[in-house]
């Protein structure tokens, strides 16, 4: 019974206070900068600006048709309170919408504006996702598309989005197209930064045949534990053991110094890791 109070879903003054802000700050990027240059920001949104765009109907009245389907998937594939939050999310999004259509930053070059509309939209949106919500629409996919099959927002979003800017083209220019994929992965690389924040990290797998000695001055030097893994080489049949190691991204020269200093024959590959859970980085997380 304990583990099970545990695992419920816990509700935060603190997350709702994000998911407001990060709505705001979507909303801000969209009609301050993005509408007013006549580009894209991605997924339901940008299709919602593509009809208005066609028809004249406002944004926000698109995002309410277009995010009742994906809610019901949230809610089948994800979890209530991911749901809730979401819901909270859109409705913001949604008020701040239709509040905020008079603003416009006046920012006339279209490269700024993508760059700036990306920035702007990007943070927003990753500060609801880290609240564990979004702001619907494809949000929802990317989180359903982490979760079963392991692919980080930024990734999900760009398959989506250019899809989108495809269908941009059939009313609109080739340059404005442009510079609204310019806006759509600026905006995907910021939610990634946004939502990994400083917990990006590098795993490193070292091959050597010193590993033993490699990995007793990973751990007393660098202080990081490793795993040993068994490999064996597809030409030389050869086997040996394979040293992999996570760590923060400032212990890579240290890292790679420690290692040739034993083996200056040994083989290094190093990963970026846009998340990691465990002693010694993030120690625990509510999940959506």
């Amino acid at each position: 019974m304990d583990t099970l109070n545990h695992l419920k879903e816990k509700f935060s003054i603190t997350d709702i206070v994000g998911i407001i802000a990060g709505s705001l700050i979507v909303a801000v990027g969209i009609q301050g900068v993005l509408v007013p240059a006549h580009l894209l920001t991605g997924g339901v949104s940008g299709v919602a600006m593509i009809l208005q765009y066609v028809f004249g109907v406002d944004i926000w009245l698109w995002l309410l048709v277009f995010n009742i389907p994906i809610f019901i998937a949230g809610y089948r594939f994800v979890s209530s309170r991911f749901v809730i939050y979401s819901l909270l999310g859109t409705g913001f999004l949604t008020l701040f919408l239709a509040l905020l259509k008079p603003l416009n930053f006046g920012i006339d070059d279209a490269l700024l504006s993508a760059l700036a509309g990306g920035v702007i939209t990007g943070i927003g949106t990753g500060i609801v996702l880290h609240c564990k919500a979004s702001t619907g629409g494809t949000d929802i996919i990317a989180v359903i598309v982490r979760r079963y099959w392991g692919y980080n927002f930024g990734q999900t979003f760009m398959v989506i989005n250019l899809s989108i800017i495809s269908l941009f083209l059939f009313i609109s220019s080739l340059e404005l197209a442009l510079y609204s994929a310019i806006s759509i992965f600026v905006s995907s690389r910021m939610v990634d930064i946004v939502v990994a924040g400083p917990h990006v990290g590098r795993t490193a797998f070292i091959i050597s045949h010193q590993s033993e000695e490699i990995s007793r001055a990973i751990i007393n030097i660098l202080h990081r534990g490793c795993t040993s893994l068994s490999g064996q080489g597809a030409y030389s049949g050869e086997t040996r053991q394979i040293i992999m190691v996570t760590l923060g991204k400032t212990q890579i020269p240290r890292l790679k110094e420690i290692v040739f200093e034993i083996d200056r024959q040994a083989f290094i590959i190093i990963n970026e890791t846009i998340e990691v859970y465990g002693k010694g980085f993030i120690s625990g997380i509510n999940d959506f």
